[in-house]
């Protein structure tokens, strides 16, 4: 596969920086300081990065036929759109979790499917079938989102 255009490289090691941002923010406050607007938003960018990633692998399911990754192509292919609707289910219940003043829960099951994505994304695809430099940076922007994550969590409960 052709190698990733330098615009969409630097978009992706670019893409956690406000989760960086927001994640310095919440550790300069004790875990009792209420953050109405800064919890839900780091929750909210976190969840549509992850639905993102969802996204990324819906396009690269279509896009490319598998090539001997397994003996059952049908089987793949379910592995590949499950990969692709997944995050959004984590997304979608760790808002739910937010909304429902269910912080830890929200950025648990955020841990979960980063990670969870990340694992699967790595057994469903051949390293041709994903633009060069697209693993590189998964498990850049990944590693730098669970640190944020986990930070939060650390810093943010009230032990």
């Amino acid at each position: 596969m052709k190698r990733m255009p330098l615009i969409f490289f630097l978009l992706g090691v670019l893409s956690p920086v406000p989760l960086v941002i927001m994640a310095f923010m919440m550790m300069s406050y004790s875990p009792q300081t209420a953050l109405p607007i800064l919890e839900p938003s780091f929750v909210g960018y976190a969840a549509i990065m992850l639905a993102f990633i969802g996204g990324i692998n819906w396009i690269l399911a279509m896009q490319k036929p598998v090539i001997l990754l397994d003996n059952d192509t049908n089987n793949i292919s379910k592995k590949r759109l499950l990969i692709a609707v997944v995050p959004c289910l984590f997304a979608q219940f760790a808002i739910i979790c937010t909304a429902n003043q269910k912080w830890a829960i929200a950025l648990f099951l955020l841990i979960i499917g980063f990670a969870t994505t990340l694992f699967l994304e790595r057994n469903a695809y051949l390293q041709t079938e994903q633009p060069i430099g697209y693993r590189s940076i998964r498990w850049l922007t990944t590693l730098v989102i669970q640190l944020c994550l986990v930070g939060a969590i650390v810093f943010r409960a009230p032990w």
